[in-house]
C-alpha cells in the first residue's frame, strides 16, 4: 500500500526529520522517506518519483539547508506538477528561496521547531487531518488554495459527510477559476497561526446576521510581487463602497486583513467576527485587463451563495467594483442599492492605474507608523497627484500623512497642519463630501485652531457620509478624548470595536476612555489587546509603561520598553517613558542620561514639547514642565489639547501658572471641566 505522506527533506536535517517520523507514525500516519537522506542518493531516483505520485501529501520540511537542496526544489517541483497537496512544515526559521516561492504561495505553513516538538506535532497532525489525514477521524474541511485529497477507498461516508464534502469541493473549484490549467495557484503563505483547536465538545453555532459581512483579502493571482497593491486596493475600495450600502453592516479591513491565507474555515470565521456572509475571491491582471472572481460563502452553512466572474480594465475600476457591490445587494434579503449614493463615491477615485497603485502602496507605508516609512508615503502621493491632480482620495490620504507627520516628530505642527488643510480643502473642492477630509479638518480645527464647535460641525457631517467608516469613529473619538468626555468616547470606541475587532487603534482609545473614568480592570484589558494585535503600537507600548509604574512593576516595565526602543529607535516617547521607569525606580542616572539626549535632540529635530513636558512632570519638576507646555501652546502641538489628563501631569496641571496658559487661550472652560480629580 503506497504511504499516504511523502517527506522531502535535507540530510544535514536528517536527525530532525526522523523524529518527525517517529512521531507521525505513532499517530497511525503511513509515511515515506529516502531514508539516506536526499543528497545522500546517487541519482534522483524512479523510487523518489513513484512515491511523489502516489502520496496524497507531500511535507515539504523547510530550513536553511532544505532551500539549498536542488533535489528538495525538484521534489517540489513534481508534487505540484501532480497537483499534489502540498503541507510546508518550518523546522527552523528561513526565508523562502524564489526557487519555492511559486510553488509554496498561498499554502498554509506549520511551524515545527527544535525544542517545541511536543506541541508542535499537534498542530502538524491537525494540518494532516484536514487536509484528510488522520490517525482517527478524517476532517472535510480542505485548506484553501490546494488540491483536495484523492478520497479513500476503505469505507464510504454518510450521506451528511458527501453533501459537505460537495461543498468543499464547489468552494476549491471557484476558488481555481483562474488558475491555468498547467501551473499552480500563485499566493503569498501567511504567518503561523497559534489559534488552539477546538474542544471535542460542540456548542451550539449563535445566529448570524446574514446583511452583517466580511471582505477577505483577495488572492492575487500572477507573478508574486506584482499587482499586490493594486489588489489591496481594489479590495479596500470595495470594502468602503459596501459600508455606503443602507441596511448592510461591514467588518472593518483592518480585522478582515488578519484572515489572510488563513487555515480557518468560513463558519469559524464567521463566529469570531459574529458575521453571516464571508466574501472572498481572486484577482488577475494581465496588462491592463483584470478578472475578478469573487464567492460569496454562507458562514453557517459554510456553503457557496454564488460565484461569479467579473472582467473589464485597470483603467475602470470603479464599475467593476460597482458590479460586485450590486451583486452581494441582490443575493442578500432586503438590501436596496442606491444607484445616486453608489455613483456619489466615484468623485473620489482616478481612472489612472499608476497613481492608483502610488497611492495604494502610500497607505500600507502609513500603516507602518514610523518616520521613513511616513516621509516616503508623502512623497508617493505627491506623485500619485502630479500624475492625477483631482484624485481626490489622493488628497486625503495626503492630508492623514501630514496631520499624522507631527506625531511621529517629523514636521513642527504649523507646517504640518497648515500641508494638511490644504490637502484636504482640495480633496473638498472634488469631492464635497469626502468623510476623510472632512474628519481630517475636523480633527484641525480643533487641535490647531482650537475650534472645537467648528470641529463638531465638520466631524457630523462627515459622519452623515459614512458613520461606519473607522477614520470617521476615530475621529469622533478623539473629540470626546479632547473635551474630557470619557463616557461618550467608550462608547464611540466599543461601537468602533464591534465592527472592527482587530483594530488595535481602537482599543487603544477604549483604554484611554476606561482608564480616565478609573475602570483599570478594562483599561489594561484593552491596552494588552492593543499590543498582542500590533507588538510595535508606541501609544500602546507608553500607556502599558504607565499601567506598570502604578504598580512599581520596573523591570517589566524596562524590558517592554527596551523592546520598543529596538523597532523604533528614534521614538522619543519610548525614550522618555523609559526615562521615568529609571527615575521612579531610583535610577536617576539613568533617567537624566534619557532627559539628556532628548533635549539634545531638540535642538536640531522636532521632539513634540509634550515629551519634554511629560518627562519633567513625572519626575516632579513642575517649574519646567510649565515651560515646556507653554511651547506646546506656541506650537500649537495636538497634544496642548489632548494631554491634560494624562496621570503624569495631574499636579502640574492644577498650578495656577499652567491653568492661566489654557485661560490665555480661551480653551479653560472647555477642557478642565471633566478634570479628573487629584
Amino acid at each position: 500500500m503506497a504511504e499516504e505522506v511523502f517527506i522531502s527533506y535535507g540530510s544535514p536535517d536528517r536527525d530532525r526529520i526522523q523524529d518527525l517520523v517517529s512521531r507521525l507514525r505513532q499517530a497511525g500516519v503511513t509515511v515515506w522517506i529516502d531514508e539516506a537522506g536526499i543528497e545522500g542518493a546517487a541519482m534522483w531516483s524512479e523510487e523518489i518519483v513513484g512515491a511523489i505520485n502516489h502520496c496524497k501529501v507531500l511535507i515539504l520540511a523547510i530550513s536553511p539547508n532544505s532551500t539549498k537542496s536542488k533535489n528538495v526544489v525538484r521534489e517540489l517541483a513534481l508534487a505540484s506538477e501532480e497537483e499534489k497537496t502540498i503541507l510546508p512544515v518550518f523546522i527552523a526559521p528561513t526565508d523562502i528561496p524564489e526557487s519555492m516561492k511559486y510553488q509554496l504561495a498561498g499554502i498554509q505553513r506549520v511551524d515545527y521547531f527544535a525544542g517545541n516538538e511536543e506541541e508542535a506535532i499537534g498542530s502538524v497532525l491537525r494540518a494532516l487531518s484536514r487536509l484528510g489525514i488522520s490517525a482517527e477521524e478524517s476532517d472535510t474541511n480542505q485548506a484553501l488554495g490546494q488540491a483536495p485529497p484523492a478520497p479513500s477507498q476503505a469505507k464510504a461516508k454518510p450521506p451528511t459527510l458527501a453533501i459537505a464534502a460537495v461543498a468543499v469541493i464547489a468552494l476549491l473549484a471557484a476558488v481555481f477559476l483562474f488558475k491555468p490549467s498547467n501551473e499552480p495557484p500563485t499566493n503569498k503563505p501567511s504567518a503561523p497561526t497559534t489559534t488552539e483547536p477546538s474542544t471535542t465538545t460542540q456548542t451550539p453555532a449563535k445566529p448570524l446576521d446574514k446583511n452583517r459581512i466580511v471582505v477577505l483579502p483577495f488572492k492575487n493571482i500572477g507573478t508574486a510581487g506584482e499587482n499586490d497593491y493594486i489588489v489591496v486596493g481594489i479590495v479596500n475600495d470595495l470594502n468602503t463602497m459596501l459600508t455606503n450600502v443602507d441596511g448592510l453592516t461591514v467588518i472593518g479591513s483592518i480585522s478582515a486583513k488578519t484572515f489572510k491565507d488563513t487555515e480557518k474555515s468560513p463558519t469559524e470565521i464567521g463566529q469570531e467576527l459574529n458575521t453571516g456572509t464571508l466574501i472572498q475571491g481572486s484577482i488577475q491582471k494581465a496588462g491592463p485587463q483584470l478578472k475578478i472572481n469573487v464567492q460569496v460563502i454562507d458562514t453557517i452553512s459554510g456553503e457557496i451563495n454564488w460565484a461569479k466572474n467579473f472582467e473589464g480594465t485597470d483603467t475602470d475600476l470603479f464599475t467593476l467594483q460597482s458590479q460586485i457591490v450590486k451583486s452581494v445587494g441582490e443575493n442578500l434579503d432586503g438590501i436596496v442599492i442606491d444607484e445616486a449614493k453608489l455613483n456619489e463615491l466615484k468623485k473620489s477615485g482616478t481612472s489612472n492605474p499608476k497613481a492608483y497603485e502610488l497611492v495604494q502602496r502610500a497607505r500600507v507605508l502609513l500603516d507602518g507608523s514610523s518616520k521613513v516609512s511616513a516621509k516616503k508615503a508623502i512623497d508617493l502621493l505627491g506623485q500619485a497627484i502630479q500624475i492625477d491632480p483631482n484624485y481626490a482620495d489622493a488628497h486625503a490620504v495626503l492630508g492623514i500623512a501630514h496631520s499624522d507627520s507631527t506625531g511621529l516628530s517629523i514636521a513642527y505642527p504649523k507646517e504640518a497642519f497648515h500641508n494638511a488643510k490644504l490637502a484636504y480643502e482640495k480633496c473638498l473642492e472634488i469631492d464635497p463630501n469626502h468623510p476623510h477630509a472632512l474628519a481630517g479638518l475636523g480633527e484641525l480645527a480643533m487641535l490647531f485652531d482650537w475650534n472645537i464647535n467648528k470641529a463638531r460641525q465638520l466631524l457630523d457631517q462627515a459622519a452623515q457620509r459614512n458613520p461606519n467608516d473607522p477614520n470617521v469613529i476615530i475621529s469622533h473619538c478623539i473629540y470626546y478624548m479632547v473635551v474630557g468626555d470619557s463616557k461618550r468616547m467608550a462608547a464611540m470606541a466599543l461601537a468602533g470595536i464591534e465592527n472592527d475587532p482587530k483594530s488595535a487603534l481602537l482599543h487603544q482609545l477604549y483604554f484611554k476612555a476606561s482608564y480616565d473614568q478609573g475602570d483599570m480592570t478594562n483599561a489594561e484589558k484593552h491596552n494588552l489587546v492593543a499590543l498582542s494585535l500590533k507588538p510595535t503600537f508606541q501609544w500602546a507600548i507608553h500607556e502599558r509603561s504607565v499601567i506598570l509604574l502604578d504598580s512599581n512593576k520596573y523591570e517589566e516595565a524596562e524590558k517592554l520598553l527596551l523592546r520598543g526602543i529596538e523597532d523604533d529607535p528614534d521614538n522619543p516617547v519610548t525614550v522618555m517613558s523609559l526615562g521615568v521607569v529609571y527615575y521612579k525606580w531610583g535610577k536617576k542616572e539613568k533617567a537624566y542620561e534619557r532627559l539628556s539626549d532628548l533635549l539634545h535632540r531638540s535642538h536640531y529635530e522636532y521632539i513634540k514639547a509634550d515629551i519634554i513636558a511629560r518627562f519633567y512632570s513625572a519626575i516632579g519638576k513642575h517649574d519646567k514642565a510649565i515651560d515646556w507646555i507653554g511651547k506646546m501652546k506656541e506650537r500649537k502641538e495636538m497634544a496642548f489639547m489632548a494631554m491634560h489628563r494624562h496621570p503624569w501631569f495631574s499636579e502640574v496641571y492644577e498650578l495656577e501658572e499652567c491653568k492661566a496658559l489654557y485661560k490665555e487661550a480661551g480653551l479653560y472652560e472647555t477642557l478642565f471641566q471633566y478634570r479628573i480629580p487629584k
